[in-house]
């Protein structure tokens, strides 16, 4: 593995300059938050007497199909419970992690009310895209959502932005007919099972350090890294894929990069590719086109264990959350209301009303604990996952570049 402790010392090396360079992030022209009064003073808004009036706003939610659709009934719906408030929505469906960019391409062109995914946070509060919730704003959202959403929305002690999900992380999605149960915590047994019946495996580890992190966290690796206190920017990291942890972990990465079977791919279409997969490692967006190709041998489960030199280590994941954000504002009345309708369309009613629709899993604790959200397949096996998984903080944009490369290279050194 001469080739892999290369590469593990080059990437520590250049990990290792970010604990003294500062903020590697900075806010692009024209978007300081200082334009906008609101950012810095996130009690303004509670100022105002009324919240009467007709507002024009401008809505990113997910592209996924039918949340665009739902969002503007929930609008209808907070508008027929605060009569006096009327709002013109233009809602338009956008990724979000392309949200989390064109807000910080343009604070001043980005929507009012945008979704984004956890690791998103930081850079949207070194641009100013983010308005500060309130004291009594904030104690509501932590009152009402489980620890590590409300921990996904806060930087030091300030809370940015609303949780709406927490389910943001992967598990296995497979075909029962292919792998049998007793071969489910083996990677090595379901590598074998799919080589033998012809079909793939797949799993976004070449172009994604988000899902091959799940070898380094199984061996124990961390990477942690630390803000200032106003959320600017980055003052430390502690990162150890460099050690002899980090060769472990790619030792048992390579076992499935080598395999006929392997795709890299977090698509749960690759159930209804010509040459169909076995298994996608994905999340709960995954699970509709899975349950449509699988039929009766859809199933889910948390990921497997590998083994390296006669000892086994279960894969790790991230875990995170889709979050909403309110853009500042020049006027405290309309940042009153976006801020209100942000705390609307999180709380348990929608949550679970998304639940129904797309198959989100709520960050809202009473949704949490409904009936229907409780027996779903899928989250069960994200939450048996959550045993394993590394709560996903705030990590400079850079490294996702650096880590990504692990797989790729893994899978071209040689093994001597």
């Amino acid at each position: 593995m001469k080739k892999i402790l290369a590469l593990l010392l080059t990437v520590g090396m250049v990990l290792g300059l970010f604990a003294g360079c500062g903020n590697s992030n900075t806010t692009p022209a024209g978007t300081a938050a200082a334009a906008n009064p609101t950012a810095a003073n996130p009690t303004a808004a509670a100022a105002a007497d009324s919240l009467d009036g007709t507002y024009d706003i401008t809505v990113w939610v997910s592209e996924m199909a039918g949340v665009k659709e739902l969002t503007e009934q929930q609008i209808k719906d907070f508008m027929e419970e605060n009569p006096g408030i009327v709002i013109n929505a233009t809602i338009e469906g956008v990724t979000e992690s392309e949200s989390a960019t064109q807000m910080i391409t343009s604070v001043e062109d980005g929507a009012d009310l945008f979704c984004f995914a956890q690791d998103q946070l930081a850079r949207l509060v070194q641009a100013g895209a983010l308005t500060k919730l309130g004291t009594k704003a904030a104690a509501e959202v932590t009152e009402l959502n489980d620890s590590g959403a409300v921990a996904a929305a806060t930087i030091g002690s300030d809370m940015w932005c609303y949780p709406m999900t927490s389910d943001n992380g992967y598990f296995m999605i497979y075909d029962s007919s292919v792998i049998p149960a007793e071969h489910l915590d083996s990677l090595e047994d379901i590598i074998a099972d799919c080589e033998a019946a012809g079909r793939g495996f797949s799993m976004e580890l070449e172009t994604s350090a988000w899902y091959n992190v799940a070898f380094f966290f199984a061996t124990g690796c961390h990477s942690n890294w630390t803000m200032s206190a106003d959320g600017k920017s980055f003052e430390s990291v502690d990162d150890d894929f460099n050690s002899d942890n980090g060769v472990i972990a790619l030792k048992g990465m390579k076992k499935l990069l080598n395999s006929t079977a392997y795709k890299s791919s977090s698509s749960a279409d690759d159930f209804s590719a010509a040459i169909p997969a076995a298994v996608v490692i994905v999340g709960t967006w995954g699970t509709s086109s899975a349950k449509a190709a699988l039929g009766d041998n859809y199933a889910c489960t948390d990921l497997p264990s590998f083994t390296v030199d006669g000892n086994s280590y279960h894969l790790g994941s991230f875990s995170g959350n889709k979050l909403v954000g309110v853009k500042p504002q020049t006027d405290p009345v309309k940042t009153a209301v976006l801020q209100k309708l942000a705390l609307y369309l999180t709380n348990e009613k929608c949550q679970l009303a998304r639940f129904d629709a797309v198959g989100w899993g709520p960050s809202n604790k009473a949704a949490q604990q409904s009936e229907k959200v409780a027996g779903d397949p899928a989250l069960a096996a994200l939450a048996a996952q959550s045993a394993y998984a590394t709560p996903q903080g705030q990590i400079d944009g850079s490294w996702w570049d650096i880590a990504k490369v692990y797989a790729t290279a893994a899978k071209e050194a040689t093994t001597d």
